[in-house]
């Protein structure tokens, strides 16, 4: 959990040297598994064109729209998991009027904002918040749509 400090310019929300650590091992192992499955998914696509003659057409287009479709739910969980984040942290945010709330770990030193500056933040968050709750359930129906094809 972050600690705070005055200073000569406001207070600042300390960073937490170990959830630092944490997020650039996750970070690392995020690029890793996504080049692994993109050259996956490359290898995959030249062995369906390399087969493309022998197999029965639809059977491959068949594979490639649940291809697309899990994809679009994999995106859908995503977006839809870091929309609720979003929306609660804005939540916390408008609650102690103040950014970033006092539980949230951060990466970085921030300045804190108090009142009517916090609460812009805690108005840009919910926004960002119902865009991408907006942008999942566009996902999700796409998908959906797809499957039926």
């Amino acid at each position: 959990m972050g600690k705070q400090e005055s200073s000569g310019s406001g207070e600042i929300h300390r960073a937490d040297p170990n959830y630092r650590r944490q997020m650039i091992a996750w970070l690392l192992v995020a690029v890793v598994a996504g080049a692994i499955g993109l050259f996956a998914l490359v290898r995959w696509l030249d062995g369906l064109r390399s087969q493309a003659g022998m197999d029965n057409p639809a059977e491959v287009a068949a594979w490639l729209q649940r291809l697309m479709a899990g994809l679009g739910l994999v995106l859908t969980a995503g977006s839809a998991g870091l929309a609720h984040w979003l929306y609660r942290t804005a939540g916390q945010t408008r609650l102690e009027k103040r950014w970033p709330p006092k539980d949230l770990q951060t990466t970085s030193d921030i300045p804190v904002r108090y009142l009517s500056s916090a609460d812009a933040v805690a108005k840009q968050l919910r926004t960002g918040s119902l865009v991408l709750a907006g942008l999942a359930l566009a996902i999700a129906v796409w998908a959906g749509w797809i499957l039926t094809l």
